[in-house]
This record gives structure tokens, sequence and C-alpha cells, in this order.
């Protein structure tokens, strides 16, 4: 078995037709894209404008198994304004996938890793289930920040848990932890992670208005989300707040509320991501 890739480049008008032509040739599969250097940035949840105009230009990416060329460029192209070919590489999906995690090390006493490339006393995280492997910039910051202070709280809140693990990596170093988030997904997720790690971790979708102050309340959340959040994370720190998901672009917004409650002990940047240490002043 031979696979093929047709990438045809179309007019944004001509999307449709060739799409159409493609798959009456036969095509598995067709993929829209945008050309090299044309998409946009992700949009985010904080983006309430109109969405950016559509290029003139669309790439659509077709493939076939043993194909018969001359018939399907045939096919596409009174849509097609360029027709290339390239050959499709044999790929173990499932081990190329897993590859892309590996186990982080946090410090000697904190690993986090997958179930299928587990050191011995590694927290295990499943990939996929909830936000947070430890793979993310923002939860690394994080999980540096439970690590350094674990010795020197008792309890531990995450606000947005996602997976759990930063709640969990809290709990493995001996602190009583606990997690809410409003997805009912996450919650059930971080709860499995909870069973799987034979950790006694409570989480729940309570309201953070429910939740009582913490010595350490955790926050990986956007940087809007931590605006509007900021009293009642402010109120759940009782020593320590660690806050991530901030944008370098967007630490302003954050810094502007957080800084004349709370005294900045650290910041750590990791590519475009920053994460703020604060502590109570005495």
């Amino acid at each position: 078995m031979a696979w093929q890739e047709l990438q045809v480049r179309v007019r944004a008008g001509n999307k449709g037709a060739a799409a159409g032509a493609l798959h009456r040739a036969g095509a598995s599969g067709v993929q829209e894209d945008y050309l090299p250097g044309e998409a946009p940035p992700p949009r985010q949840p904080w983006d309430t404008g109109p969405p950016p105009p559509d290029p003139a230009e669309f790439l659509l990416r077709a493939w076939f198994e043993d194909p018969e060329v001359a018939p399907i460029e045939a096919a596409v192209s009174p849509w097609a304004e360029s027709l290339a070919w390239e050959a499709v590489p044999d790929v173990d999906w499932e081990e190329s996938w897993k590859a892309g995690f590996e186990p982080l090390v946090v410090s000697e006493r904190l690993v986090v890793a997958p179930p299928w490339d587990a050191p011995e006393g590694a927290l295990i995280i499943e990939p996929g289930q909830g936000f947070g492997t430890g793979s993310h910039e923002t939860t690394r910051g994080l999980l540096k920040v439970v690590d350094q202070l674990a010795d020197q709280v008792d309890t531990v809140l995450d606000v947005g848990c996602g997976s759990g693990v930063l709640a969990l990596a809290a709990a493995k170093l001996g602190c009583i932890a606990s997690g809410i988030d409003v997805d009912a997904d996450a919650v059930k997720d971080a709860v499995a992670h909870a069973e799987r790690n034979g950790l006694d971790v409570p989480f729940s979708q309570a309201p953070v208005t429910e939740c009582a102050p913490a010595d350490l309340c955790l926050a990986n959340l956007y940087a809007e989300v931590l605006v509007d959040l900021h009293p009642e994370l402010l109120r759940c720190t009782g020593r320590y707040l660690g806050l991530a998901g901030i944008m370098l672009t967007k630490e302003h917004m954050v810094r502007e509320l957080y800084d004349p409650d709370l005294e900045l002990l650290q910041r750590d940047v990791d590519g475009e991501w920053v994460a703020l240490l604060y502590e109570r002043r005495a």
C-alpha cells in the first residue's frame, strides 16, 4: 500500500468545488489548510472581535492510496492554481504520538510522566485527559512552585485543576491538597488520576466562592480569568499565591491588580509565558 498526498493550491472561492472534485476522484480525505506563513494566530477565549478575513488562496491536501495520477489531476485542474504530489511516509502514529510525551523531571523528588514511560515513584498523568501533563510551559512554572514550597505549607488549593497534576504533585509531596474546575470532564479525569496514583485528593466543581483559604493557592488560567477572579483568589490565599497561564503581552493586566495587595517573590518566564509567585505581606 502506497499513500500519496496531493497538495492543491486554490482560490478561496474555489475551495468547495475543488474539494468535491477530489472526493469524487477517490480521495480518502481532504483537508483545508492555510498557505505557509498565512495562518492567523489561534483564536483565544478572550478574543471578542470579528475573526480576520480569509486569505485569497488556500491549500487543499488530499490523500490517495495507489493513485492514478493523470485522471485525478484532470478532475481537479479546472479549479487549481498549482498541483504537487508528495509521498506519505509509513509511520506508526501511536508510537509517534507517544514519543511527544516524555517524563518531566521537576526535581529529584518530583517527576511527572506518562504511564508508558514512568520511572519508579513518578506521578503518572495520562496525556489527553484534562489540561496539564507538565509538558506545557504554564504547568511547568507552577510545578516548580509546588516543589519549592511543599515543605513550607500544609494546604494547597488548585483553582482550575484540569488534569489535577498540580494538586496531585502537592499531595505526593506531603500536602493536604484539593482542586476545583468548572469543567465536569476535567474533574472526572482529575479524580481518575488521583485513584491511579493512590492519592487522596478531592476534586469537584465547587465554585471558588465556597473554597476555604489554603496556605498555597494555585491558578493556571488565562490572564483575563485571573483578573476576573482577583477578589476570590486573594481571599483563598492563606500565604502564597501562584499564578500561571499568563502571556507575556498580558502580564501587566495581572500585575496591576495583584502587585498592590501581595509581595511578588519570583517571576518565571518560559517561552512566551510567565508564572508569578506572590506572598502575603507581613
